[in-house]
């Protein structure tokens, strides 16, 4: 049986979203490259698992822009999020990014400014087929980006009954054991979601990176069911790669 798995939502706030927008507007601006040699910019191998995450968010939220296959560029918008002057201009191209992605201009349409209620957004978030784990993620996602766009002047304070300013939940997985949205509150065993990796940590999660010099795995795990996702994810891979006598010495 098919395990069931939430629909697409940004793998990043907006206010993490655009500090990578901005870290690579500030070394390429808005160049066309390959969407690889932007994930290398930003400090990734290449377009790994976790850089394509990054990627995506960012082209969620309207900061880049996918020109052509394989291509990228940061978008107007995204220049104008992150130095707009006046600051009128600024918060309105904020406005516009913390409602570009599809499921959060949903909720909007639904709800409008009026939202009440977490629980609203919770019923709204199982009706479009969000796992009970998915939809706590896509929650916390929405919630700091509608924040950070109302500390911006960009939109209405969201007003929750139910609690005041809640801080973010750690990061959640999806079913699969992805990580589905990070925040800047991210639980100490999880590694964030880092515009510029580094340095490995203990608890860092499971990646690989392909290249033509073979497969490189790096991060740790204590979770089963982790592991067991990144072994079907090698399983796939060995067709890939050559049998030992096939190697070059």
């Amino acid at each position: 049986m098919a395990r069931m798995r939430s629909p697409n939502f940004p793998a990043l706030t907006l206010e993490e979203a655009m500090k990578v927008a901005g870290e690579l507007y500030s070394k390429v601006r808005k160049v066309t490259l390959d969407r690889e040699a932007a994930a290398k910019e930003l400090g990734y191998s290449g377009l790994t698992g976790r850089s394509l995450k990054v990627l995506g968010a960012l082209n969620q939220y309207g900061l880049i822009d996918n020109v052509a296959k394989g291509k990228c560029h940061v978008t107007d918008l995204a220049e104008t999020a992150l130095h707009g002057f006046p600051e009128e201009e600024k918060a309105g191209a904020i406005r516009r990014a913390a409602r570009a992605p599809a499921l959060f201009r949903a909720i909007y349409d639904e709800y409008g400014e009026g939202i009440q209620s977490e629980h609203a957004i919770r019923s709204l978030l199982l009706k479009r087929g969000f796992t009970d784990k998915g939809v706590e993620s896509a929650l916390q996602n929405f919630l700091a980006t509608q924040r950070f766009a109302a500390l911006n002047g960009a939109s209405e304070s969201y007003d929750s009954s139910e609690s005041s300013a809640p801080e973010l939940s750690p990061v959640a997985k999806s079913d699969e054991g992805d990580v589905e949205m990070p925040t800047s509150q991210t639980a100490k065993r999880e590694a964030p979601l880092s515009p510029t990796p580094k340095a490995l940590y203990r608890d860092q999660p499971l990646e690989f990176s392909l290249s033509s010099k073979g497969l490189a795995v790096t991060g740790g795990t204590s979770s089963a069911q982790e592991l067991r996702a990144f072994i079907k994810k090698l399983e796939a891979l060995v067709a890939l790669l050559p049998d030992e006598e096939e190697a070059d010495y």
